[in-house]
């Protein structure tokens, strides 16, 4: 991939990674209370799509009763859909160099 790819999809991830940590800490007591909360919440689910999909499968089936806290399968959710994205995005990207 190019250096400009690479610097589009290490942003998004990031983006989507802060929005994602920054959402813990603006929640507040109750989720509804806090619009900026759920807004940043929502975007960075948004910024992480199709990875957080496969990281809330990965947690939900293998490691819900693992025994780990909330903020533990939180981050291990975000490092899945990390990864998952980086594959998709370099399939994508091969899947495009051979067309």
């Amino acid at each position: 991939m190019s250096r400009k790819a690479w610097i589009i999809f290490l942003s998004l991830q990031a983006a989507g990674i802060i929005f994602s940590l920054a959402s813990r800490y603006t929640l507040g007591p109750s989720p509804l209370i806090s619009g900026i909360g759920v807004g940043l919440l929502v975007s960075g689910n948004l910024l992480l799509f199709p990875g957080s999909l496969v990281g809330l499968i990965v947690i939900q089936k293998v490691l819900f009763h693992s025994g780990l806290s909330v903020d533990s399968l939180s981050l291990l959710g975000i490092l899945v859909a990390v990864a998952a994205n980086l594959a998709i995005w370099l399939v994508w990207a091969r899947l495009y160099r051979s067309a």
